[in-house]
């Protein structure tokens, strides 16, 4: 599971959220530098993953695809070595980010790619659109 919100805080296997769920930001003008969001994540991993580790990426992308942002943000999770009792099938892992004074350039569709080993797990899709009536005046 992955959403979108104002802000987000991972704490003892809990996601604390605040504004989640949107999907469209609103702005008064392009170009436009959003102050904070936060994308909250929990991720189920199968028992059976074998793995010590796992490689964890969260790129964002324009609607052509192109990165927005200079480098993917990543990170290696060692994960636990006995984490649940062996009849557990999988476990979760719960994790949040936060993204500060991203700009966009133009109005139009964007996607957050959330990506386990190179795989992609999840796409948050969401809209950056120009508030009715422009720009205010003066601005």
């Amino acid at each position: 599971m992955a959403l979108l919100a104002d802000a987000v805080q991972a704490v003892r296997g809990k996601l604390f959220i605040l504004g989640g769920g949107w999907d469209t930001l609103w702005v008064r003008a392009f170009p436009a530098r959003h102050p904070s969001l936060a994308i909250g994540l929990r991720l189920r991993v199968p028992s059976s993953w074998g793995e010590e580790s796992l490689n964890l990426s969260v790129e964002l992308q324009d609607a052509d695809g192109a990165p927005i942002l200079p480098h993917p943000l990543a990170h290696t999770i060692k994960l636990p070595a006995n984490p649940q009792p062996p009849s557990a099938t999988d476990f979760g892992l719960i994790r949040s980010f936060t993204f500060n004074n991203l700009l966009f350039e133009r109005e139009g569709s964007y996607s957050f790619v959330i990506s386990v080993d190179d795989d992609t797990v999840s796409r948050l899709r969401f809209s950056v659109r120009q508030r009715p009536g422009g720009p205010d005046p003066g601005t």
